[in-house]
């Protein structure tokens, strides 16, 4: 959920490099941790467990985006920040987290008749305790980010949340249900904030003065504004189709998104953070800019189109292997959101692309009308089905494609046919793997599904890197080369080149 910001004077090109490997660590243990526990959870909850506890945390977490993220960008970004602006960020934020947490208890009686759940009441109640505890790390966090400290967090994440996991793990076993998903969220965050508070150096007091409130509030207003139209688009979903479709249905749709939304996650952060930073260098000579916006989106699209067109490809199998017969019923959901990636990654290089021409008014455009249509298609429809829900869900990302490589092509006057070039053979070899897999298994009846997948895989990919070896080697090369530089340059950041 954070933002990035302007690099203070002393950091250098190693620290920040450091800093971005921290990161990467961090997001891939994040990842590893959240499905390995998913996977785990599947085996012992059932489907309205999950979907109720998913509703639970969409609420929680837009909540979040407000404390965590109020001041973080505010204290990042300024030149001169001194402890009054810490102190005063910490004060309001604690006050703001009790606030949201009361409106949660006050709320939960509501909360469970929309649901038509009663145990959503004291789930509700109970999970918003993540709120305060978020808040007194908060402050904490954006220092260290402005000094470049991402070992630290990263540190804290993974400890804090492998912790966390442990705890509902072990509950959920023991027969505590749906409690060990309750108890999971709020350790996690209580681990975290507990590491960070106890290892920081400078910890913020409560203390409040109002001039430095003033100085930081206004930016931070229009930074959480952008951060919570982007997040709430899908919270909201979760939430208004959970309660249209009950909690059931909803924990059907929930590890279908979850099933593929944690690896998309990792492979999204990874390449915007480092996509971000050599775009940003390279504004000032529009023909290199370019060029390296091309060369990224081939690269990003033979990576994506590989690996989520195969999850798409073999979902039948994967779900089964994975999380157990009885959820076979999203293996059609997990394929069309999978799919999805032949439109997500081309707009995965627009995003910091725009952010590096100073440009990100245009997303928040994109993201406000993918909100506006995700309401208006829910309240119209009623979602009366999961299908209509993924139907709507997928919909959404192909009208903001569209409105988002609208705006693209006006602010950095790349074409729609350049856009679109670097991604044609790709399509094509992930459309000949797709077929292959599916035309492959019609083969294989009676099989069980591991040894089906044994197959499948192994053929899907033979496909697809032959087609990118008859069709255009080059490429291939040129990715294998790029891989095989990120490897060295870890090795050897001395002899990195500073061009």
């Amino acid at each position: 959920m954070s933002a990035t910001a302007p690099l203070p004077a002393t950091a250098n090109r190693a620290k920040a490099a450091r800093s971005a490997l921290w990161s990467v660590a961090e997001n891939g243990g994040l990842a590893l941790i959240s499905f390995s526990s998913l996977i785990i959870y599947s085996r012992f909850l059932s489907v309205s467990d999950f979907g109720l506890f998913s509703i639970v945390l969409a609420v929680i977490e837009l909540m979040t985006v407000l404390v965590s993220m109020l001041f973080h960008d505010a204290l990042v970004q300024r030149t001169d920040v001194g402890e009054a602006h810490y102190d005063s960020a910490f004060t309001a934020t604690m006050a703001l987290s009790a606030v949201l947490m009361a409106a949660c208890w006050l709320g939960a009686p509501t909360f469970a008749a929309r649901t038509g759940n009663p145990q959503a009441a004291m789930a509700l109640a109970w999970t918003s305790l993540c709120l305060p505890l978020t808040a007194l790390s908060a402050t904490i966090v954006a220092r260290q980010r402005r000094n470049l400290d991402f070992r630290t967090l990263a540190v804290r994440s993974l400890v804090g949340r492998t912790l966390g996991a442990l705890t509902g793990i072990a509950l959920v076993v023991m027969g505590f249900s749906f409690w060990g998903l309750v108890a999971q969220q709020v350790f996690v965050v209580l681990f975290g904030s507990a590491i960070l508070w106890i290892t920081c150096r400078e910890r913020p007091r409560l203390r409040f003065q109002w001039v430095a409130f003033r100085e930081l509030i206004g930016f931070g207003v229009v930074a959480v504004s952008v951060l919570f139209v982007n997040f709430s688009i899908k919270r909201l979903f979760v939430i208004l189709c959970g309660m249209s479709l009950g909690t059931h249905a909803a924990g059907l749709m929930n590890l279908s998104f979850r099933a593929v939304d944690t690896f998309w996650s990792l492979a999204s952060t990874a390449i915007s953070q480092v996509a971000l930073p050599i775009l940003s260098s390279l504004r000032a000579d529009d023909e290199r800019f370019k060029r390296a916006f091309r060369t990224a989106s081939s690269f990003a699209c033979v990576v994506l189109y590989f690996s989520f067109v195969l999850i798409g490809a073999t979902s039948t199998e994967v779900v089964e292997i994975l999380f157990g017969p009885r959820w076979s019923a999203i293996a059609p959901y997990v394929t069309l959101l999978s799919l999805q990636v032949l439109v997500q990654a081309r707009r995965l290089l627009m995003t910091p692309m725009l952010t590096a021409l100073g440009r990100p008014r245009d997303l928040l455009i994109t993201q406000s009308a993918e909100l506006v249509f995700v309401l208006g298609a829910i309240l119209v429809t009623g979602v009366p089905t999961i299908g209509w829900a993924i139907g709507i869900w997928v919909t959404r990302e192909l009208l903001g494609a569209v409105l988002q490589t609208t705006l693209f092509r006006r602010a950095s006057g790349i074409g729609w046919m350049e856009q679109i070039r670097a991604s044609w053979l790709p399509l094509l070899c992930a459309a000949a793997m797709l077929g292959a897999v599916w035309a492959a298994r019609l083969a294989m009846p009676g099989w069980p599904a591991i040894a089906r997948v044994a197959v499948l895989a192994p053929l899907g990919t033979a496909v697809y890197v032959a087609g990118l070896f008859l069709f255009d080697r080059r490429l291939l090369t040129e990715l294998l080369d790029f891989a095989k530089s990120a490897v060295a340059r870890r090795r050897a950041p001395s002899t990195a080149s500073n061009g």
